[in-house]
């Protein structure tokens, strides 16, 4: 996986909470909880606090040793249950994109859109202004959906992307942990010509440790 911050969780503790209609995750350092984030799911939503913000979700998200994170997907479902904004305008991106029109070689502008775009560059820093002078003042040749409208992400909401991947990740290394060592006591004492045969690789004794091993993880997680 792939971060979108640069914030570092390594030092953080990963404490779970289960309760009938309840899961909470929480990302916190020892000790305090500045820095922290806490991931909380019951009745089809989730909703986040902590340091990063807070946030709600129309429905639950919950980490898995195979669960990742889609940034759109996560935008869509925050917009359907609250007006907070996971995006906001951003000037100086806009003013970039308005400047590599005008400057594009496969770019035709007429004398009325390069005028456009030029006031376009005067208005830029403030979204407000900007956006009514973009979309009012459109020469009618430029699709509305061409119209030069940068947005930057928040960073908190991708913090938040980023913990919950996190919790994923660690999810996944206590899986295969106990996975492996499921596959060390099935195979202890069996004979090399018979560890082709799944039957005979599952004593009673290693059954005993794979449901051991198993509820472990589940109570865990």
């Amino acid at each position: 996986m792939t971060k979108r911050t640069d914030v570092d969780f390594s030092k953080h503790e990963l404490h779970i909470t289960k309760q009938e209609g309840l899961l909470v995750h929480h990302l916190k350092k020892p000790d305090t909880y500045w820095d922290s984030i806490k991931y909380i799911n019951t009745n089809g939503l989730m909703a986040i606090s902590g340091d990063y913000s807070n946030w709600l979700f129309c429905r639950e998200f919950h980490p898995s040793a195979d669960g990742h994170c889609s940034d759109g997907y996560w935008q869509e479902k925050l917009k359907n249950s609250s007006c907070q904004e996971p995006s906001k305008y951003d000037s100086d991106e806009t003013e970039l994109e308005i400047k590599e029109m005008l400057a594009d070689p496969d770019r035709e502008w007429s004398e009325e859109e390069k005028e456009y775009l030029e006031e376009c560059l005067q208005y830029v820093d403030d979204e407000v202004e900007y956006t009514y002078h973009a979309y009012r003042n459109n020469p009618g040749t430029i699709d509305c959906e061409s119209v030069p409208f940068c947005k930057k992400v928040d960073y908190h909401f991708l913090v938040i992307l980023d913990g919950f991947e996190e919790i994923c990740r660690r999810m996944k290394e206590e899986k295969e942990k106990v996975l492996n060592e499921i596959i060390d006591h099935s195979f202890k004492d069996i004979p090399n010509s018979d560890k082709t045969d799944f039957q005979k690789k599952m004593t009673c004794p290693s059954r005993a440790v794979a449901l051991e091993a198993m509820e472990r993880y589940n109570n865990k997680f």
